[in-house]
C-alpha cells in the first residue's frame, strides 16, 4: 500500500506540475493574442478554466497525500497518545467519508448528468471534465486509508509534525552528536596527558 501511495503522490505532483504549465502558458496566451495581436482567442479562456478545475481538484489530492493540509491539533493532543491516535485516526475516516461518498459518487452523477452538455469553444463535453471529481475522490480515499493503516500501527504520528518541531528535533540531534564526539575526544586525550606527566 505504501508502494502505491508514494507512486501516487508522484504521479500526481507530475500532473500537477504539467496543469500548472498550461494553465500559465494558455493565461499568457489568451492575454498576448487579446493586447499585443488585438485578436484575442476563444478557446484559451475556456482551456484555462477547464485546467483551473482539474489542477484544483488533483492539486487538493496531492495535498491531502503529503499532509499538507491545514491541521487543528491543538485540543487532540492535550490527549494521551491512545486519544490522539484516535482523533488521528477519525480525521482520515471523515477524509475516506468524504472521498468515497461526496467526491466519488456524487462526482460520478454529476459526470453522467452532465455527459451530453458540450463546451463552447472545445470539442469537450462538461461531463468529461467532471470526471476529475471522482478521480480525486479515488485518491484521497487510498490516502485515508494509508493514513488510518499507519497511525493504526503506529508508523506514523497521528498529527503532521510542523516543519519548525522537525528542525528543532535535527537541531538538538546535531547538538548531541556533537557532546557525544567531544566526550570521545576528551577521552581520547586523558592518556596523552597521563603519560605526559
Amino acid at each position: 500500500m505504501k508502494l502505491l501511495v508514494n507512486g501516487l503522490c508522484k504521479a500526481l505532483a507530475v500532473v500537477c506540475a504539467a496543469l500548472f504549465t498550461i494553465l500559465v502558458l494558455t493565461t499568457v496566451w489568451q492575454v498576448f493574442s487579446r493586447l499585443v495581436l488585438n485578436s484575442p482567442v476563444t478557446w484559451s479562456e475556456e482551456l484555462a478554466k477547464v485546467v483551473f478545475v482539474w489542477l484544483s481538484f488533483l492539486g487538493a489530492s496531492l495535498v491531502y497525500g503529503s499532509r499538507g493540509h491545514m491541521a487543528v491539533e491543538m485540543l487532540a493532543r492535550r490527549f494521551p497518545d491512545k486519544g490522539e491516535r484516535f482523533f488521528g485516526i477519525w480525521t482520515h475516516v471523515v477524509g475516506l467519508f468524504f472521498g468515497l461518498f461526496v467526491l466519488v459518487y456524487g462526482g460520478f452523477k454529476a459526470a453522467l448528468n452532465a455527459w451530453t452538455q458540450n463546451l463552447t469553444a472545445l470539442p469537450l463535453n462538461i461531463g468529461s471534465i467532471y470526471l476529475v471529481i471522482p478521480l480525486a475522490g479515488v485518491c484521497i480515499s487510498l490516502f485515508a486509508l494509508n493514513y488510518i493503516k499507519e497511525i493504526s500501527r503506529h508508523e506514523t504520528s497521528a498529527f503532521p509534525v510542523p516543519e519548525a518541531e522537525l528542525e528543532a528535533a535535527k537541531g538538538q540531534e546535531i547538538a548531541e552528536e556533537a557532546l557525544e564526539t567531544e566526550a570521545e575526544l576528551v577521552d581520547a586525550a586523558a592518556p596523552t596527558k597521563e603519560i605526559e606527566k
